[in-house]
């Protein structure tokens, strides 16, 4: 009896890839058990072709499609009853190149099989014609109650028998490996991190001159901040001759050489009432250098202990530079460096059975960063880096690790496309049955200005990529 297909299908795709013999197809014939069968045509369902239908004989001791169906619709046909010698001669036309042994996988000789069932296999060495009609000659409410009957032992099936692992589809493959090197239309030949030096350049260009200067003056306060904060008003304004963080650390440390004594012999003066040419005042003075000094050394330790190079120091604040911390924050921020980050939103589930968040949002290509810069954009896009939980990846034994996507990457006059694509039949096959997995996803990102090439590179999962403004491009090829 072929397996059919009834209306409450729910277009989940589960069975397609079970099937040994490629026998279902989504789109066409539904079945309606209304007291009698119905064929009704929907395009939402998937339907099985009975020519192709061997019931898993020769295969499984269960029928695929059932075992893994979640509405329970994959069930036998009671108008298409057929021999178990029937079954067994289909699946072998459908697989020449497969040889059944006489003890091949069948539901008709499971143990728990119910008892109608067995007169089909007995009378398998009779004619066709002959076999139908004695299996059609049985009681028609024989069937409804078979099916039930075998339900329990089909649910578990597929995973724990091991026969299931030998007979997956044949067009299955392995997962891809590394994706390697890409280049596209419109992009740079030079390497990433030679173009990335581009983008300072392009900063440093566009710096005002008035803010430069205003920078320039304030370098003996400005390095009292901790080095955070310099290190970011260093990247605003782009500049190393309006503003550096490691000189504007040497200019406070000689600022505080004077600035420390001035403190001391006014508090020796004003508080204390002593003269500014005392030997008291002299005391004070002596230990406002001490203090300048040991604090100096203290900030700048690595350097002068472990001779660490200037451009690997951490330029530490001043005692009154932390409460500045908020003024450099201000500075930081200022228009030449703005940035627009998307947020993931709460992720409450906390079950195995879910991936996070933020990893099924990397599959719809939505967790990206745009930081824009005077005379560049800096695109930083998320790729998905683990395989959804599913029945197939348990059954395949498959590993946590996404491979690499395939991507292609399109610049237009103000806009950024990226597509991406799952490699492979196996996770194609997956993003069928798993939950917030999409085969493939586009990413679209609007920019405010108009742009005119790129640069990108894929590290550790991260999509990356450098677009330059049209008018910071045709400046820089002027200088």
């Amino acid at each position: 009896m072929a397996t059919i297909i009834t209306s409450e299908c729910i277009n989940c795709g589960a069975c397609e890839p079970e099937c040994p013999n490629t026998a279902i197809y989504a789109g066409g014939v539904a079945w309606e058990l209304n007291g009698a069968t119905s064929p009704a045509i929907s395009e939402d369902i998937y339907y099985i072709v009975p020519s192709k239908c061997t019931e898993c004989v020769g295969f499984y001791d269960h029928e695929a499609c059932a075992a893994v169906c979640p509405v329970d619709c994959c069930i036998p046909d009671p108008n298409n009853l057929e021999a178990e010698s029937i079954l067994i001669e289909r699946a072998k036309v459908l697989h020449p190149e497969q040889a059944f042994t006489d003890d091949f996988p069948s539901r008709f000789r499971k143990e728990s099989a119910p008892a109608p069932a067995a007169a089909p296999a007995e009378a398998s060495a009779e004619p066709h014609a002959n076999g139908a009609a004695a299996a059609l000659a049985a009681p028609a409410a024989a069937a409804p109650k078979a099916a039930p009957a075998a339900a329990p032992a089909k649910t578990a099936a597929p995973i724990a028998a091991p026969a299931a692992m030998l007979n997956l589809p044949k067009d299955l493959g392995a997962l891809p490996g590394p994706i390697g090197e890409k280049h596209f239309p419109g992009e740079l030949d030079e390497n990433f991190d030679t173009v990335l030096g581009w983008v300072d350049l392009a900063l440093s260009t566009r710096a005002p001159i008035p803010v430069q200067v205003a920078m320039r003056l304030a370098e003996p306060v400005l390095g009292a901040l901790p080095d955070k904060q310099k290190a970011e008003i260093e990247t605003a304004v782009g500049n190393d001759l309006a503003f550096s963080r490691s000189r504007a650390t040497a200019l406070n440390i000689m600022l505080n050489l004077v600035l420390y004594p001035a403190i001391l012999l006014a508090f020796s003066a004003v508080v204390r009432g002593e003269s500014l040419f005392s030997r008291e005042a002299a005391g004070w003075v002596m230990l406002g250098l001490l203090l300048a000094v040991v604090e100096s050394v203290w900030r700048l330790r690595e350097g002068i202990f472990h001779a660490t190079p200037a451009s690997e120091l951490t330029y530490r604040a001043s005692v009154y530079g932390v409460p500045m911390a908020p003024l450099g924050a201000i500075l930081a921020r200022g228009p030449k460096l703005t940035r627009t980050v998307r947020k993931v939103g709460f992720d409450g589930y906390s079950s195995d059975l879910f991936d996070e968040k933020l990893e099924r949002d990397r599959r719809y290509g939505t967790v990206y960063t745009v930081a824009e810069h005077p005379g560049a954009y800096l695109v930083r896009l998320e790729m998905p880096r683990r395989i959804p939980v599913s029945s197939l990846k348990r059954l395949w034994n498959l590993p946590d690790e996404m491979p690499d996507y395939d991507y292609t990457i399109a610049l237009g006059d103000a806009v950024l496309t990226i597509n991406a694509s799952v490699r492979g039949e196996t996770l194609r096959r997956l993003s069928y049955i798993s939950p917030s997995f999409p085969p493939d996803f586009s990413t679209r990102i609007e920019f405010e200005h108009p742009v005119s090439s790129f640069k990108h590179r894929m590290r550790n999962k991260v999509l990356e990529i450098i677009v330059f403004k049209r008018e910071a491009e045709q400046a820089r090829h002027a200088a």
